[in-house]
């Protein structure tokens, strides 16, 4: 059983964890030629953001929802708790189910570019002609 869990969790871990590249508008009747020069021109791009890194992490933004969420579920934990006659455990209960929820969904949720980064890129590929529509 152990096993099969992991074996599923692994490709959704993956997931999470797979770079986001920028979408280009290529126009209305978009060519295979047209398609493969633009993802060449993004791979460039690609390389050249590396050097403008800002280095504001993803872990860091786990990190801090999963307190907040911690926080959260402490505080609707104690309430229902208190209605039930046992606030602290309520609260418990609360704060370990939110700090769980916002790690699993923090880890689970693929980063946004960093900002540096990002900005390198689309300004790259403005430079080349490109109009970045979207980071998928």
């Amino acid at each position: 059983m152990r096993a099969l869990m992991v074996t599923l969790l692994i490709p959704v871990l993956l997931a999470g964890c797979a770079a986001q590249r920028p979408a280009v508008y290529l126009g209305e009747r978009p060519t295979a030629a047209a398609r493969a020069q633009a993802d060449r021109d993004i791979d460039a791009c690609l390389a050249v953001g590396e050097q403008y890194r800002s280095g504001s992490g993803h872990a860091g933004n786990v990190a801090r929802d999963t307190t907040v969420g911690g926080a959260a579920g402490g505080a609707a934990g104690a309430a229902g708790g208190a209605i039930g006659g046992n606030a602290g455990l309520g609260a418990a209960m609360g704060a370990a189910t939110g700090a769980v929820w916002a790690f699993m969904s923090g880890i689970l949720r693929p980063p946004p570019p960093d900002p540096g980064y990002r900005g390198a890129v689309d300004s790259c590929l403005a430079d080349r002609g490109f109009r970045v529509t979207d980071w998928e």
